[in-house]
């Protein structure tokens, strides 16, 4: 009996020891594609970013789309065997978006969530530089306390029940973070500096402590709190002391102030200026026009107090970020010659995992920007960072670990001054 052709066909390269062709599978959708390095060059005065994303099951290879529009109009795409790309000679302090998918043969995988970043904007000086790690941590030490629903104790109470108090929790990721300047917001009942911290200033909920070992206060008087106003708010500390705060004015039926201080590193005596900052929270019209006029504030009082021009580093909790619409924030930090150090690091890890964790086991990931409502700002003509990263605690499950230290997460940034 005759054989069918096909068969036939198969039969021969069998005994021949050859294996026809599978037919190409189609490659699973890319996953979640982050930004793990970033860069500029001096001699091109151009930019640089490296995506890296998880290996698509069946893919060959990666096609890279790149546009300047979220819309990503006129993309332009790469094509590339590995799971991580550079992509260098972008322009400078400009918004670009990505998205990826898996190739096999002429089969063609799901692109991935598009996600976007800011190339930086200037490298910053050279040399002369001073390395300082800056943490923020809002802890909610006391509201998270009060909440109806579920009890959140910073510390063991007789009404906590057998839930875990967080205190020792944020404690171990401030020793994890081994920080020079610890900025802390709502941390009124954070009564003892974390070991081998001491407090520069403690106002309004916000401490702001430094490292002993490499930093010390400057040689100024200590500050005092003048008279209050019919509110019982307090004016901008006088310029002459070694810390103080800056009033911010008075509305969601309080007295808003900054805290700041004026800090020397022991090694090169190199002075410069730290501003612990929380912001009026809310989305509405009233809170984005008190948060306008928080900021305007701010850079009045900074310019008050800053009169040796020194270098500035701004940390807090800010409720603003570039997915709300208007990022007040932002906007008075670029007027003022700031930036995000979100923008300017070398290095950022979670940049997808949202600062504002609000005691969710599953981490909160933002797609298109790595939203972060909690901020380090630095003058990029004066500064370098190196890296910025959420150090929330992560176990192998990848949800937080329990007990979560507040709702907020912590971010860390490595940053060198000019």
């Amino acid at each position: 009996m005759r054989l069918p052709v096909v068969a036939g066909l198969v039969g021969l390269l069998v005994l021949a020891g050859l294996q026809p062709a599978a037919a190409a599978s189609k490659p699973s959708k890319v996953g979640l594609v982050s930004f793990v390095g970033a860069d500029y060059s001096r001699s091109h005065s151009t930019a640089s970013l490296t995506l890296d994303w998880p290996n698509a099951p069946r893919a060959k290879k990666y096609q890279v789309f790149m546009s300047k529009s979220y819309s990503m109009k006129k993309a332009k795409t790469f094509s590339v065997k590995s799971s991580k790309i550079k992509i260098s000679k972008l322009s400078a302090g400009r918004d670009y978006f990505f998205r990826v998918r898996g190739i096999n043969g002429k089969k063609k995988g799901k692109k991935s969530n598009r996600v976007g970043h800011t190339t930086i904007v200037r490298p910053g000086p050279s040399k002369g530089l001073v390395p300082i790690r800056v943490m923020t941590y809002n802890l909610c030490s006391a509201v998270c306390d009060q909440k109806a629903t579920t009890r959140y104790p910073w510390m063991k109470t007789a009404t906590s029940g057998s839930a875990a108090p967080r205190q020792p929790a944020a404690l171990e990721r401030i020793a994890a973070a081994n920080a020079d300047v610890l900025a802390t917001q709502e941390a009124s009942a954070l009564k003892t500096p974390p070991p081998g911290y001491a407090e520069a200033i403690n106002a309004s909920a916000k401490r702001l402590y430094f490292r002993e070992s490499r930093l010390q206060l400057a040689d100024k008087p200590a500050y005092t709190y003048e008279a209050g106003d019919k509110n019982g708010c307090r004016a901008t500390t006088s310029p002459d002391a070694q810390a103080g705060h800056i009033f911010l004015g008075w509305h969601s039926k309080g007295c808003r102030y900054a805290v700041w201080a004026e800090l020397v590193d022991k090694s090169t005596g190199r002075h410069f200026l730290a501003v612990n900052v929380h912001t009026v929270a809310g989305t509405s019209a009233t809170a984005v026009a008190n948060r306008r006029s928080e900021m305007d504030l701010l850079f009045a009082g900074v310019a008050q107090i800053n009169r040796q021009k020194l270098a500035v580093v701004f940390a807090g909790d800010f409720n603003s970020h570039k997915n709300r619409t208007p990022d007040v924030v932002g906007a008075a930090m670029r007027s003022h010659k700031f930036r995000d150090a979100f923008d300017l690091a070398r290095t950022l890890d979670r940049q997808h995992y949202n600062s504002y964790n609000n005691f969710k086991t599953a981490p909160v990931i933002s797609y298109k920007w790595g939203d972060h409502v909690d901020h380090v700002f630095v003058d990029p003509s004066r500064s370098r960072v190196d890296a910025w990263r959420n150090i929330v605690l992560i176990g192998n499950d990848g949800r937080l670990v329990k007990p979560i230290p507040s709702d907020h997460s912590p971010l860390v940034v490595d940053v060198r001054l000019g």
